[in-house]
């Protein structure tokens, strides 16, 4: 079932209205709860990602993927720059297959490309020993502040505890700040 597989990364900036179509089909599959976001050609929630790793069948169909852009957030009193991860998705009928460990693979990969010291995301804690298996940390004390949009637009200011996890990718986990998280932006 995964034998003719395409993986590629992809920069935004490459990225054909085809290929939003694609991811955005994916993504109202793999999130159903949050479908109303992925609509026509929207294939992105927050900030648009800056680089995307893509899995595609033989027709052209996105099987997996996940968005990662470069981005500041302040942790405690320091500034940390980060790999923002997010939308990463598998299609339900490979869940449970490897493919999203592949994914996650193949993120890490790109986040040593873009030589950061961090990457960062937020999950259900449903899924954080997921992503504990490959290496990311989950700071269970860590409260994050940040502004949640609707689909619409509107924004809203939000605290959550939970969830929020780290990769040591350029630096150790020792170097990540103690404190509080804000985002001073939008996530993927």
């Amino acid at each position: 079932m995964t034998d003719d597989i395409r993986w590629e990364v992809v920069e935004e900036s490459a990225l054909t209205l085809a290929d939003h179509e694609a991811i955005t089909a994916l993504l109202a599959q793999a999130f159903p709860d949050w479908s109303h976001w992925f609509l026509g050609s929207r294939s992105w929630s927050g900030m648009q990602p800056e680089r995307r790793v893509l899995a595609r069948d033989a027709d052209g169909v996105v099987l997996a993927h996940v968005g990662i852009r470069r981005m500041f957030i302040s942790v405690g009193s320091e500034d940390v720059l980060v790999g923002d991860t997010g939308l990463v998705a598998v299609s339900p009928r490979l869940q449970g297959a490897g493919m999203g460990r592949d994914l996650l693979e193949r993120a890490r990969s790109v986040l040593e490309g873009l030589a950061v010291p961090f990457g960062f995301l937020g999950t259900g804690e449903d899924r954080v020993p997921f992503y504990a298996n490959l290496g990311w940390h989950h700071f269970e004390d860590v409260v994050t502040d940040y502004t949640a949009f609707t689909a619409e637009g509107a924004g809203m200011p939000l605290t959550e505890q939970g969830g929020w996890m780290v990769l040591p990718v350029a630096s150790p986990l020792e170097d990540w700040p103690a404190g509080p998280v804000r985002l001073n932006a939008q996530q993927v």
